[in-house]
């Protein structure tokens, strides 16, 4: 078998990347090894798409910073 070095790692991809293992099971370089099986056999997980948007009352959609505004308020 081959061996792979990775420099420079960013330390949150560290740290997401040992997070995972820990939750499968495996070891860092068993998930790294799934991972990259997954990503380059298209094997990836899928997020789930969006749900559609839902119109307000008047058919008003709203925007991302609407919703902001409306969850910052109900904070207040």
């Amino acid at each position: 078998m081959s061996a792979l070095v990775i420099k420079n790692l960013p330390d949150h991809l560290h740290a997401q990347l040992k997070q995972q293992a820990q939750r499968n099971h495996r070891s860092l370089t068993k998930e790294a090894i799934q991972l990259l099986e997954a990503g380059l056999s298209g094997n990836a997980p899928v997020k789930a798409p969006l749900p559609p948007a839902v119109k307000l009352r008047g058919g008003h959609i709203a925007t991302i910073e609407e919703i902001e505004a409306y969850i910052a308020d109900g904070q207040k």
